[in-house]
């Protein structure tokens, strides 16, 4: 069984932030994220309902357990101290609930 851990991020954005968010995280974020974080093999963005709120995860695929902290470091790379601002600035006007963790495959089929 081939396993790989996954970073996953989960959270709910203020409804009337959300068009915007996900411009800005999908195309901005994420997009200068990919380039420079090659240990991340795969990501996926995820939409839920959750007692009539939308609650968005995504989860980044790493590519084995001993590259666990050097994909996680690809966020405070040199050149992201931007994206860590907009972020800080995202999180005070709409993000709420943040959770963020590594998980291991325990079984897969």
């Amino acid at each position: 069984m081939t396993t790989h851990p996954y970073f996953i991020v989960r959270f709910r954005i203020d409804p009337k932030d959300e068009e915007a968010f996900n411009q800005w995280y999908n195309h901005e974020y994420l997009d200068t994220l990919k380039p420079i974080a090659p240990l991340f093999t795969k990501c996926y963005r995820l939409v839920g309902d959750e007692e009539g709120d939308r609650v968005y995860m995504t989860i980044y695929e790493i590519r084995d357990e001993a590259s666990i902290e050097e994909a996680v470091a690809a966020f405070d790379r040199p050149g992201r101290e931007k994206y860590a601002r907009q972020w800080q600035v995202w999180e005070k006007a709409g993000i709420k609930d943040m959770d963020d963790r590594i998980f291991q495959t325990i079984y897969s089929w």
